[in-house]
């Protein structure tokens, strides 16, 4: 599939930008305002297209590690740096799969550390990668004067704070740059309006043809992400994936067909980071309201999915998993003439995986529990009854679990 993989980041950001509000109350699109900045100063620095490229890539995921690091410290532990910190190098590891142009070691476990050496790994200098330190200037200037905001007393503040802190947080070489480069008025290009347009202007048009399971690797990360948003979805994604990956092996799908369902498997519940931890991992019922909020997590993944160009038919596919047979589901009320194999296969298979999960309602199901519930509902013509059977032949105890 050729696509620029970028493209693919700056949709999926929207959605790493709704965990970074909830957990460390930051404007929206955070990680697209770092990758412009961190892509226009690498570019005064002299850096290649190749670099600028992965910068920017690095940029938005520099904070990918944060659901799972809250899903093993808790609320109070992201209120204290040292924790706060601890982020980085399982962020970097998480990342090692995607497909960079060239070499980023570093750049992300690094993103804290300061020029003085006082950051927490202690490194100093010329011991921090370079787009290290630009993501450091970057991400901290951002989060300390909330940029989206469009406040211009903040912004009139900036300055100073860089030319205070060169040589201690920040690089020589790139506090001098973000200096020459942003004034008043450049940073007031950086609200929601005028973002995405200074984005397309900025980055390098680097394509690349990835293999499908480049790709699958690549959203295997989001879906880690993704399921580390409460303990009760910890393997809910992946293990979609896993399934949606057997069952194409069962209808012996060409490859580059069967990778795409495991990307749109991978990706179907992206714009559940849109949804409030308190909802997803509320022990009763939902109200009415909650419950809004909750089917609305469908439509973020559809509008998400379809900026990426090449990603149509997976857009499709994975915000159609709620939809029913007989159009009662959401968030397009689809039916049966609408809904295609790929739709059915992953409708079935997310809730054959979300009845075999604990929730925080009830706890999970035996197989043959999950499937009189689902054959229960292919009698009502909510799904497809001869997947339905697949599942049931596919999964069952008796079945090797490869």
């Amino acid at each position: 599939m050729r696509i620029q993989t970028n493209g693919l980041l700056f949709a999926l950001s929207e959605a790493l930008d709704c965990v970074e509000r909830e957990l460390l109350g930051v404007t929206g699109n955070h990680s697209k305002r770092v990758a412009f900045i961190s892509m226009r100063l690498c570019a005064l620095l002299g850096l290649s297209a190749e670099e600028i490229f992965d910068m920017a890539s690095c940029a938005i995921l520099h904070d990918n590690a944060l659901t799972q690091y809250m899903l093993e410290m808790g609320p109070e532990g992201l209120r204290r740096l040292e924790h706060i910190a601890m982020h980085c190098g399982r962020g970097e590891s998480n990342v090692r799969g995607f497909p960079f142009q060239g070499n980023v070691t570093g750049v992300i476990a690094y993103h804290h550390e300061n020029w003085d050496g006082s950051g927490f790994f202690f490194k100093r200098e010329d011991e921090i990668p370079q787009r290290a330190a630009v993501l450091r200037l970057a991400d901290n200037v951002d989060l300390l004067f909330a940029m989206g905001s469009g406040e211009k007393r903040l912004l009139k503040d900036i300055p100073a704070h860089v030319r205070e802190q060169r040589g201690r947080l920040y690089a020589p070489v790139v506090a001098d740059a973000f200096l020459e480069l942003f004034d008043e008025s450049c940073l007031t290009r950086l609200g929601p309006e005028e973002l995405d347009t200074a984005l397309r202007e900025t980055i390098p048009d680097v394509r690349s043809e990835l293999s499908v399971p480049q790709l699958m690797r690549g959203c295997g990360l989001f879906s880690s992400i993704i399921d580390s948003k409460s303990p009760f979805t910890l393997n809910h994604s992946r293990g979609i994936a896993q399934r949606t990956g057997r069952m194409c092996r069962k209808y012996s799908l060409e490859q580059v067909h069967a990778g795409k369902l495991v990307i749109a498997a991978h990706l179907h519940d992206v714009g559940k980071l849109s949804t409030p931890s308190r909802i997803l991992e509320k022990p009763g019922p939902l109200t009415d309201a909650e419950f809004d909020v909750m089917r609305n997590h469908v439509r973020m993944t559809w509008e998400i999915l379809s900026k990426v160009p090449g990603f149509e038919d997976i857009s499709l596919w994975a915000s159609s998993h709620h939809e029913k047979l007989d159009g009662s589901g959401y968030p397009f009320g689809r039916n049966a003439q609408e809904l295609g194999f790929e739709c059915r296969l992953l409708g079935c298979i997310d809730i054959y995986q979300a009845l075999r999960e604990d929730r925080p309602y009830r706890a999970g199901m035996e197989h043959a529990a999950a499937m009189r519930i689902m054959y229960g509902m292919a009698a009502s013509n909510k799904i497809d009854k001869s997947i339905v059977c697949d599942l049931d032949m596919a999964f069952g105890p008796e079945q090797p679990a490869a």
